[in-house]
C-alpha cells in the first residue's frame, strides 16, 4: 500500500511539475511531444525511484502490447481503398518518393556506422539498422496540425504532408515487420522443420489477415444501439481482437505492430463500421499513447558507452536523410504547383509509433543492443519535437495562400496528443 501511495504521489508531483514545464515550451516555441511522460516514468522507473522495479515492468508488457497493437490498428485504419482511388498521383508520387528515398538513405549511413564503425557482423549491423532506419523514416503531422491551427493558414501542401506521414508510417513498420521475418529470432519444435524468411512473412501476414476476418465476422452488422452502450462493446471487441492478433505476433516472436496495421486495413475495407472503428480508435489515441511513453521511460535504461556515440550519430542522420528524402521528393518528384524542396523539414516531428517500434524492438530483441535503439529513438522524438513545430511553420508559410482540396474520406493523420 505504501509503495502504491509513493508512486501516486510521485506521478502526480511529476505529472505537475513537467506539465507546467512543457506547457510553457509549448505555449512559446510550439512543442509537440510528450516528454513529460517519458520523464515521469523514468522517475518511476529502477534506474530512479525503484517505484517500478525491472519485474514491475516486465508484469507491464500485456498492457504495452496492446498499446503497441492499438497504434499498429489506427494506422491501418488510415488505408482505406475507397478513399486512396481519388487521391491524386503527385500526391502518391511525392509521398512514396520521400519515404522510400528516406528510409534508404538512413539504412546506407547506419550500416555503415555499425558494421564499419561500431564493428558488429554485417547480420547484426543489419538487424539495428533496419530498426532505426524505420525509426528515423516515421513522421507526424503533429507540428503542420499546430501551426495551422496557431495560425489559421491553409497551405497546398497540408494535404501532401498528410498522407506523406501516412506514407512513411506504411514504409517503416512494413520494414520492421519484414525484418523480424527475414532475421527470426526463436526455435521451433524439432520436428518440424523452420520457416524460412519468406515463410516467417507469409505467417506473419496471415496472423493480421486472419484476425481480421475473424474480428469482421464477430462485430457483424451494425444496430441501432444507444451510442454509449455500441461504443463499450465496441472498444471491447476492438481490444480482444488487438490482444488475440498481439498475443499471436508476440508467441511467434514478431510484430505485433504489423499485424495490427493488417488488421486495421481489413476493418477499414471491410464492413459498415469502419467509421465508428476509426473513430474511437482516435479518441482512445491519448492515452494508449501516454501510457507508451511512461512504460518507455520506466524501461529507459542507458547504460551502454555507445550511446554517447550512436545516439548522437543518429540524429544527425535521420536529420539529414530527412531533409534529401524531402528535397528529392519536392523538388524533381514534385509537379510545378507542388514543389516544396525544403518539405522534409515540414517532417521532423515523429510521433507515437516511433516509440512503439523500439518497445517492440526492446520486447524482441533484447539479444542485440535493446536499449541503445530505445534510447537512440527516445533522444531523437524528444529534440526533434523541440524544433517541429518552428520548421514546419517555416514551410507553411512559404507555401500558404491557396485552399488546397482534400477528400472527405482521405486519410488523415491524427494530431499528435498534447
Amino acid at each position: 500500500m505504501q509503495t502504491t501511495l509513493a508512486a501516486l504521489a510521485v506521478i502526480t508531483v511529476g505529472y505537475i511539475l513537467a506539465y507546467l514545464v512543457f506547457d510553457r515550451l509549448r505555449d512559446r516555441f510550439g512543442y509537440v511531444g510528450g516528454a513529460e511522460y517519458v520523464v515521469i516514468g523514468f522517475l518511476l522507473g529502477p534506474r530512479v525511484t525503484g517505484l517500478l522495479g525491472a519485474e514491475q515492468v516486465q508484469d507491464l508488457t500485456p498492457i504495452v502490447s496492446l498499446a503497441l497493437g492499438w497504434l499498429g490498428m489506427l494506422l491501418g485504419t488510415y488505408f482505406r481503398l475507397p478513399a486512396l482511388a481519388i487521391i491524386e498521383a503527385s500526391h502518391l508520387r511525392i509521398a512514396f518518393t520521400e519515404a522510400v528515398t528516406t528510409f534508404g538513405c538512413a539504412l546506407a549511413a547506419l550500416l555503415a556506422l555499425f558494421h564499419y564503425v561500431s564493428g558488429y557482423a554485417w547480420t547484426e549491423a543489419a538487424v539495428q539498422a533496419v530498426t532505426l532506419a524505420a525509426v528515423a523514416t516515421l513522421s507526424s503531422t503533429a507540428a503542420i496540425d499546430a501551426v495551422t491551427r496557431k495560425s489559421g493558414q491553409v497551405s497546398p501542401i497540408f494535404p501532401v504532408l498528410q498522407l506523406t506521414a501516412r506514407i512513411d508510417a506504411l514504409v517503416a513498420v512494413a520494414a520492421f515487420g519484414l525484418l523480424l521475418a527475414i532475421f527470426h529470432l526463436g526455435q521451433v519444435s524439432l520436428k518440424v522443420r523452420p520457416p524460412t524468411a519468406t515463410e516467417w512473412a507469409v505467417i506473419n501476414l496471415a496472423v493480421g489477415v486472419s484476425s481480421g476476418v475473424l474480428f469482421h465476422l464477430f462485430l457483424g452488422p451494425r444496430t441501432h444501439l444507444q451510442e454509449a452502450e455500441g461504443n463499450s462493446r465496441l472498444f471491447v471487441a476492438l481490444a480482444g481482437a488487438i490482444v488475440v492478433a498481439s498475443g499471436a505476433s508476440y508467441y511467434l516472436n514478431l510484430s505485433p505492430i504489423y499485424t495490427n496495421l493488417v488488421l486495421g486495413f481489413i476493418l477499414a475495407n471491410s464492413g459498415s463500421s469502419h467509421r465508428d472503428v476509426t473513430r474511437l480508435l482516435l479518441n482512445t489515441e491519448r492515452p494508449v499513447y501516454l501510457a507508451l511513453l511512461i512504460f518507455a521511460g520506466a524501461a529507459w535504461s542507458p547504460s551502454s558507452p555507445e550511446l554517447l556515440f550512436v545516439a548522437p550519430m543518429f540524429v544527425i542522420i535521420r536529420l539529414g536523410a530527412r531533409f534529401l528524402g524531402g528535397w528529392v521528393a519536392g523538388g524533381p518528384a514534385a509537379p510545378a504547383g507542388l514543389k516544396t524542396p525544403r518539405l522534409g523539414r515540414a517532417l521532423l516531428a515523429q510521433g507515437g509509433i516511433a516509440v512503439a517500434l523500439a518497445v517492440n524492438y526492446t520486447q524482441v530483441r533484447p539479444d542485440l543492443n535493446a536499449d541503445l535503439v530505445l534510447t537512440a529513438t527516445l533522444v531523437s522524438v524528444l529534440l526533434f519535437d523541440i524544433v517541429a513545430s518552428r520548421e514546419a511553420g517555416e514551410v507553411v508559410g512559404r507555401t500558404s495562400g491557396s485552399v488546397a482540396s482534400v477528400p472527405e474520406d482521405a486519410p488523415r493523420a491524427e494530431p499528435m496528443p498534447q
